[in-house]
């Protein structure tokens, strides 16, 4: 295959021999990382869920919190002694 040369830019740094397929490869690479970048700013934002009524925190003298939900455990936060 050909042997083409790329200059200095912002990406390259300093001038080098590169593939046309090394090449197309960083092209490539570079305008699927913008076409990502767009699509999480035009992505519609995920619906959140209200905060349950009867959330409860209580921390134990083990070092653990809890977190009740209308009177049920939920989860324990090992080392959490306040939220």
């Amino acid at each position: 295959m050909q042997e083409i040369t790329l200059m200095p830019g912002r990406m390259h740094g300093l001038v080098r021999q590169q593939s046309l397929r090394g090449w197309l490869a960083i092209l490539l690479l570079s305008a699927g990382g913008r076409l990502i970048s767009w699509a999480w700013h035009v992505a519609p934002a995920a619906r959140r869920e209200a905060p349950a009524e009867g959330l409860e925190f209580h921390a134990d003298a083990d070092g653990a919190g809890r977190i009740y939900v209308d009177g049920q455990l939920q989860g324990t936060l090992a080392g959490v002694q306040r939220l």
